[in-house]
């Protein structure tokens, strides 16, 4: 596997965008339980924080250690 974001994770944590409350609304109104989330490709963990909120487990996953050590 080849990791593209580990030279830039401190960067990529600081400049990326949040994603709105719709879209997750969205996305949610097709999950029928929230017992667990996978987020693949966490990064800086931004989304896993939302998930977090509204499932009762969350699991944060990245290949890439640097942006693992960029998350909230």
């Amino acid at each position: 596997m080849k990791d593209n974001f580990s030279r830039q994770a401190a960067g990529y944590a600081r400049y990326r965008p949040s994603y709105p409350p719709e879209l997750f609304d969205f996305i949610l109104s097709y999950v029928k339980e929230r017992t667990i989330a996978w987020d693949c490709a966490t990064g800086n963990g931004q989304t896993a924080i939302v998930l977090a909120g509204l499932f009762e487990k969350v699991y944060a996953t990245d290949i890439s250690r640097k942006q693992l050590d960029q998350a909230q």
